[in-house]
């Protein structure tokens, strides 16, 4: 909800709003809404005022509300914490001292700027409370789609009752619906999970079976570089040797042997 709707749903139709640890926009006020900051006693709060309070989560909620308010005035907490993450106890404990009654609790989405800001921001909840010394029946959160007229008196609790009967049935089920939801997403997560798992193991296989090959790559040609360089050495050994050489010259004499010989032709003696 933002802020702006909160106010213009809680304040009287000639109340004030006074705010407390908080900067507001002007923007963020409800038109002819005169506003007062910081709660100033010079303008003490009226029945259908509204006070805007920054709540701390932690201790020390008590120093934040005025246990002596007027019957009539409104007060909204706003407390910067995750829904999950509110001491209900201690806000229903110290509401109670100062004579408030819960009416709404909602997320504002567009919180005024507290004076001392968390770090890092959070989600903030408002929570509305009203002085009075008569049972207050809380706004129900489907209020908004009443008809015209049925927003006071037994109408509005006839609707609460109601609200809380329906909803004891579906929240239930809305709950086991998103825990089957979760557990699928979580049994495809694993699965992906899995799937990685093998693609890494499959890529890390390949990149072993790819270095062992370069490996034996490398041995073979090492091999075989060794391998040709002992034959050129056998080679020039053979080369250096007397026999190489004698059968050089043997071979050479052979040869002009034949040249002669063809020279003469057959049935020819020399000279």
């Amino acid at each position: 909800m933002l802020i702006r709707e909160l106010i213009a749903r809680h304040i009287g139709p000639e109340g004030a709003l006074h705010t407390i640890g908080i900067q507001i926009h002007e923007a963020e006020v409800p038109p002819g809404v005169t506003t007062h900051h910081d709660g100033g006693h010079s303008f003490e709060p009226a029945a259908g005022d509204l006070l805007l309070v920054s709540a701390p989560v932690c201790l020390g909620l008590e120093e934040h509300i005025d246990t002596d308010l007027p019957v009539g005035v409104k007060v909204v907490l706003l407390f910067e914490v995750e829904v999950a993450d509110l001491p209900v106890e201690r806000v229903l404990a110290t509401l109670a001292v100062a004579r408030l009654q819960v009416v709404e609790a909602t997320v504002v989405s567009d919180p005024p700027t507290a004076e001392v800001a968390s770090d890092p921001p959070t989600a903030t909840v408002g929570v509305v409370a009203m002085r009075s010394d008569e049972p207050v029946v809380p706004q129900p959160s489907l209020a908004q789609r009443m008809e015209p007229g049925d927003h006071t008196g037994p109408a509005v609790l006839q609707r609460l009752l109601g609200e809380i009967t329906l909803k004891g049935l579906v929240q239930p089920a809305r709950e086991r619906a998103l825990r089957v939801q979760v557990g699928e997403l979580e049994a495809r997560i694993g699965e992906v999970t899995t799937k990685l798992e093998q693609i890494r193991v499959d890529r890390r296989n390949k990149e072993t079976a790819l270095v062992l090959s370069r490996d034996t790559a490398r041995k073979e040609a090492n091999a075989a570089r060794k391998e040709a360089d002992a034959e050129r050495k056998r080679m020039q050994s053979l080369r250096s040797s007397t026999s190489f050489k004698l059968a050089s010259r043997l071979a050479r004499a052979s040869g002009a042997a034949r040249r002669v010989i063809r020279r003469q032709g057959p049935g020819k003696s020399p000279g």
